[in-house]
């Protein structure tokens, strides 16, 4: 079974009403923020989990953002802070074995997500 289909069931299983896009990837709800699983054909044991749009850049706060991102890299694992555009992404990416058990991770990684983004505000605002 593929990965994409592995986490689409897992997060249905979880109740969490995930729907697929057009590229394949996987966008659900959690704790009221929206999350993206993205699909990667070239490395099936490659996981990537996306919290978009957590906060706006703009020309007079850039560099603080992009301190504030630095920060939370250099303090957290797993957790990437990064600026697609005009506003702030964070990711959590891992390698799987051959029998992820998504229950041993998933619950972690969006945690980890939660937490930086949390991270993220609190530096951002000093």
């Amino acid at each position: 079974m593929k990965t994409s289909e592995m986490v689409l069931n897992y997060l249905k299983e979880q109740g969490l009403c995930p729907q697929v896009d057009d590229d394949g990837d996987i966008i659900f709800k959690y704790q009221m923020l929206t999350f993206i699983y993205f699909e990667n054909d070239e490395d099936e044991k490659f996981f990537r989990l996306a919290l978009p749009g957590i906060y706006d850049v703009t020309e007079d706060n850039r560099i603080s953002v992009l301190e504030a991102a630095n920060e939370v890299n250099k303090r957290l694992k797993v957790a990437k802070v990064f600026i697609p555009n005009n506003d702030v992404w964070v990711s959590a990416e891992t390698l799987m074995d051959d029998t992820p058990e998504l229950d041993d991770f998933v619950p972690r990684i969006l945690n980890i997500l939660l937490g930086s983004r949390q991270t993220f505000y609190e530096i951002v605002n000093e």
